[in-house]
């Protein structure tokens, strides 16, 4: 189910804040009042998330460069430094 950010029409509630998230089914009909207050609410524009894109898997070389550990799993199911 998406979430869905609204906020208050007017002033900020006592007990809503400044807006508040609603877990919705898609083809849920949007919400008109607040299910805490009865404030009269209205859905915010969707931010954009910013998420970091790998352009290359990281090797053991450059795990390495970066100054982090590299174990290998031995036969015998133990961890050892590369």
């Amino acid at each position: 189910m998406p979430i869905h950010r609204y906020v208050p029409q007017t002033a900020p509630c006592k007990l809503c804040g400044d807006g508040f998230d609603h877990h919705q089914a898609a083809n849920a009909p949007v919400l008109n009042a607040c299910p805490t207050c009865g404030q009269a609410v209205s859905r915010a524009n969707i931010q954009s998330v910013n998420t970091p894109k790998l352009l290359k898997p990281l090797s053991v070389s450059d795990a390495k460069s970066l100054g982090f550990s590299v174990f290998k799993k031995t036969s015998s199911g133990e961890f050892e430094r590369q």
